[in-house]
């Protein structure tokens, strides 16, 4: 099999999966939007926080696969299974911290972003149940990327769809015919999940797996930076929404549409990383390093070829797609704005994701969490700032610091790439 057939064979399905947890979130924000302002209001805030929760699981779960990919090229089958074990382990512990912060405090943190008192309550009883029971999609990000692994590529995708077709039937259920409100939809997401960690959890098999008591260090190595390499990213986000707002409230609409729109054209980037980390984990464990340089200029071209289409289509349709959402001309411009920066940025854009996933597949996951931190908080947010307020360029000037950012990112890691293959050979 090609290098180009082995990424797409793993790449598809992956890119499927995000497509479908995209859905997902559409198909909440659609449902709630009948239950009036407040509501949807309180939804999305809380959605919010959901979204870090669920980049830190996936940052695991990336964590997850190259650790068992280097490991079954290896043919350690007692390594094996010693790794999948702690992999749950720490899933279920990070699980329970994160619900509890959800229960426990989880109005707070949604006061501490300035909503209303009604918004809070709304939001506070979202989160307490779905974030309360994050567990769930805890288990099925790391069941997903074992399955993916060790069994079939293709599985997690089909159960994805599964669970977005049950979440719109048990949420609309909740709504329209039991009345429940907030609490339908988020127990139509709840019970969603659950089904899908049955349904994974009995393809892997997982009752002849012996447990411990401490905590595997490898696996803790490649997940804790890459944790905190997306920890990095949603909170400078979060600090970047702070600059957009000093611009108006039609910026910041423009702003959120335009980057609702152009989410679509990272997925074929997103998926092809999940495949070069698994590949690239998988050349490491039998020291073929050769592999290792050809799986990540094929990841990157490929990358390119499938986003730049996408992007070149939605820069085409950004004025007709943005009127499906306002008629506000500050909004349309604004959103026009993100697109054109969007399409423009789409080389540095491929280029961070697939080092960034290089660098995971290789075992080291600090180098991406140095190039996020320094490139979010020291170029990104501060050249923001700079351009966009100080300089007057508003908006443009914000997305400038992006491409920056994007830039310093891929050019950091792939010159480190370029010294230690040349170290290697």
């Amino acid at each position: 099999m090609t290098t180009y057939k082995k990424i797409m064979n793993i790449a598809l399905p992956a890119m499927a999966e995000n497509f479908l947890q995209m859905l997902m979130g559409m198909v909440d924000s659609y449902l709630v939007a009948s239950l009036g302002l407040i509501a949807i209001s309180g939804v999305s805030v809380a959605g919010n926080i959901i979204i870090i929760y669920q980049a830190i699981f996936i940052a695991l779960g990336a964590a997850i696969s190259s650790l068992i990919s280097k490991t079954l090229a290896q043919g350690d089958k007692e390594r094996l299974a010693y790794h999948r074990a702690e992999a749950i382990k720490l899933t279920l512990l990070l699980s329970a911290f994160l619900g509890l912060l959800s229960l426990l405090f989880g109005r707070q943190m949604i006061n501490l972003l300035g909503t209303e008192k009604a918004v809070a309550e709304a939001g506070g009883l979202y989160l307490a149940l779905v974030g309360g029971t994050i567990v769930l999609l805890g288990l099925m990000t790391s069941f997903g990327a074992l399955v993916r692994v060790t069994r079939n590529p293709r599985f997690p995708m089909y159960v994805s769809l599964l669970t977005n077709v049950l979440n719109a039937l048990f949420s609309a259920l909740g709504i329209y015919v039991f009345r429940l409100g907030i609490i339908g939809v988020a127990l139509g997401t709840v019970l969603a999940r659950l089904v899908g960690v049955v349904i994974l959890w009995r393809e892997l098999d997982l009752s002849t797996i012996r447990w411990s008591w401490g905590l595997d260090g490898e696996l803790l190595r490649l997940s804790l930076p890459a944790a905190g390499e997306r920890l990095m990213m949603r909170a400078g986000d979060v600090v970047i929404i702070a600059i957009v707002v000093v611009f108006g409230t039609d910026a910041v609409a423009g702003n959120a549409i335009g980057e609702v729109l152009t989410q679509f054209n990272y997925m074929p980037a997103f998926g092809v990383a999940t495949a070069t980390v698994m590949l690239v984990a998988h050349a490491v464990g039998e020291g073929d390093m050769q592999a290792v340089g050809q799986i990540r200029q094929r990841a990157f071209w490929l990358s390119f070829a499938c986003m730049l289409p996408l992007a070149l289509g939605i820069f085409a349709l950004g004025r007709p797609l943005t009127l499906l959402y306002t008629d506000n001309s500050g909004a349309i411009t604004a959103s026009l704005s993100v697109i054109l920066f969007s399409l423009l940025g789409t080389p540095m854009a491929v280029g961070t994701v697939i080092y960034t996933a290089v660098w995971q597949g290789l075992g080291n996951a600090r180098l991406p969490f140095y190039a996020t931190t320094i490139g979010m908080w020291l170029i990104r947010i501060v050249a923001g700032y700079l351009l966009g307020v100080t300089f007057g360029l508003g908006l443009p000037g914000v997305w400038a610091g992006t491409l920056l950012d994007n830039g310093f990112r891929w050019l950091f890691l792939k010159v480190l790439f370029d010294r230690k293959m040349r170290e290697i050979a």
